[in-house]
């Protein structure tokens, strides 16, 4: 009955008829050209919204609609089905619907290995959920590190290696105050100091490990009983033990006294040296070169003592420091 009613319109007013025609046309070319928009317009508000919220999905989206395009998909054939739907009687959405299905849907020969590379994405995207990663581990997990955006990150969160810090890694120079302790003493004499200095670079190892008999600082003497300024510490050790270099240097000079009985100091360089004092036997000669830990002397009792020990000082460009900073040793029993 319609297309009899039709008919019979052309004929009785041709002219009536023939414009009817290109008119249902224009309105079928309308619809098709505003499905097509609306279709675009889902596409760019989904890929949007989808980049803010989702950053790192949007690498297995981007896999997926590679694949849509180069798959056998007549789109002119999909949106002029799209466009019949829409000037039948069908409804938008039920045509809507069909054109997704034909143009996303996947081809029955991909759907197994789509399946199973979204499986594999799934495990591996719980995996990061349950572990809480930020928003640029995520995404290095679904792309490659080099096709990551760099606008999809926080500054705080780009993929950069910070650079190194000079003034931290750097080592103080020689004679940099380290630490000044809470000393409530008397002023130490000059060229003396209770501060920590620095001694730069140096690779230093404790002379011998023996026990803290005298400490740095004022003390009432020992043996003659005045009150005056320490220069080193007095470790106190069995007879005969060896006595290793503080550091890599150069033996100043050796000596022999009343007070220090054998005695030697070794130059470490950039204003570093050590005195070692009370040895019963002294194992190197003045010029000659050692290493951080060769033996170079015996712990004895030589000069003023009152039993086996070494006495040693340190030196910093040309203020004693304690060597307590510096090296390691026991405390007496108590």
């Amino acid at each position: 009955m319609y297309h009899q009613s039709v008919r019979a319109g052309y004929r009785a007013g041709g002219s009536r008829g023939r414009a009817r025609g290109p008119a249902g046309k224009g309105n079928s070319r309308e619809q098709v050209r505003l499905a097509q928009l609306l279709v675009c317009l889902a596409l760019f508000l989904t890929v949007f919204i989808g980049k803010g919220v989702f950053p790192g999905r949007m690498a297995q989206v981007r896999g997926q609609l590679l694949d849509m395009i180069g798959c056998d998909v007549d789109f002119r054939a999909a949106f002029a089905r799209l466009g019949a739907s829409l000037a039948g009687e069908e409804s938008i959405a039920g045509g809507l619907g069909e054109f997704f299905v034909e143009v996303f849907g996947p081809q029955e020969e991909d759907a197994a290995p789509v399946l199973s590379q979204v499986e594999t994405l799934d495990r591996r995207e719980a995996a990061f959920l349950n572990s809480s990663p930020g928003q640029a581990a995520a995404a290095a997990h679904y792309l490659r590190l080099d096709e990551v955006p760099e606008e999809w990150f926080a500054p705080s969160q780009q993929l950069k290696t910070p650079a190194q810090d000079p003034e931290q890694t750097a080592v103080p120079a020689v004679g940099t105050v380290l630490l000044s302790p809470d000393y409530t003493g008397p002023e130490p004499p000059e060229g003396y100091t209770m501060d920590q200095l620095s001694l730069g670079d140096l690779e230093t190892v404790t002379p011998v490990l023996g026990t803290l008999w005298s400490e740095y600082g004022y003390r009432e003497h020992p043996l003659d009983g005045e009150y005056k300024f320490h220069a080193g510490v007095d470790l106190g050790a069995d007879y005969g033990r060896e006595i290793a270099a503080f550091a890599d240097g150069v033996v100043e000079y050796i000596g022999e006294s009343d007070i220090y009985g054998n005695y030697f100091q070794i130059d470490h360089g950039n204003g570093v040296k050590s005195f070692y004092a009370h040895c019963s036997a002294l194992l190197v000669q003045s010029g000659q070169s050692v290493s951080a830990g060769e033996t170079v002397a015996l712990v004895g009792d030589t000069g003023n003592a009152t039993g086996p020990h070494l006495h040693f000082e340190l030196k910093c460009n040309g203020q004693h420091v304690s060597p307590q900073y510096y090296i390691q040793y026991k405390l007496p029993q108590t």
